[in-house]
């Protein structure tokens, strides 16, 4: 009989694995499980019982085998179908997010107001030099925007330093307070002594 079973073993082992349901498996297990249950419960009522139960196990393991080959080839088959499924799924999110995103850009691009007459008219170099009126403002906008950016620069400076200077002022507080008055001197030993 172990001749047989591992043969049957050795050419399941070498046969391609069918693809066969987990339900299938499962009973295939069920029925291996049970059938070397009763020859483990045989053993027991003969005298030389580990022995037995030794050759029960392996040949249960051997059994088992097969199956447990087909059962991993079936889960590793679920685990690749379930890494496809969640792959198509961020895919499917990746586009909808992409499409969502370019609609909201279009949407923008609509609800964006025309281009005015001025914007034209700074735009273009032709217009700029035919109109002088609009040069002189700009020039003058420009002028006024680099002198409120200089009064800001100041502003920060000026700031900078007076946090600098409470800086200082702090640490030099913290170093009056630390530092200790000088200690009275000792009486000399030999002026105790005389004033007696």
């Amino acid at each position: 009989m172990t001749p047989l079973l591992a043969l049957l073993a050795a050419a399941a082992a070498s046969a391609p694995a069918p693809t066969i349901s987990p339900a299938e498996l499962a009973a295939q297990r069920t029925a291996i499980e049970q059938r070397f249950e009763r020859e483990r419960q045989a053993c027991e009522t003969r005298f030389a019982v580990t022995p037995c139960l030794d050759e029960v196990r392996e040949r249960r393991q051997a059994a088992l085998q097969p199956v447990v080959r087909q059962e991993q080839a079936l889960a590793a088959e679920q685990r690749l179908a379930r890494a496809a499924a969640q792959r198509q799924r961020v895919s499917e999110r990746e586009l909808a997010a992409a499409q969502d995103e370019g609609q909201r850009r279009q949407r923008l691009i609509a609800d964006a107001p025309p281009p005015s007459a001025s914007s034209a008219a700074s735009a273009s170099p032709v217009i700029r030099a035919r109109d002088p009126q609009a040069a002189e403002q700009r020039q003058r906008l420009a002028a006024s925007q680099a002198e409120a950016q200089a009064a800001e620069r100041r502003e920060r400076a000026q700031e900078r330093q007076q946090r600098v200077r409470e800086r200082l002022a702090a640490q030099q507080s913290q170093q009056d307070v630390r530092a200790k008055p000088a200690a009275a001197p000792l009486p000399r030993p030999g002026a105790s002594a005389a004033s007696r």
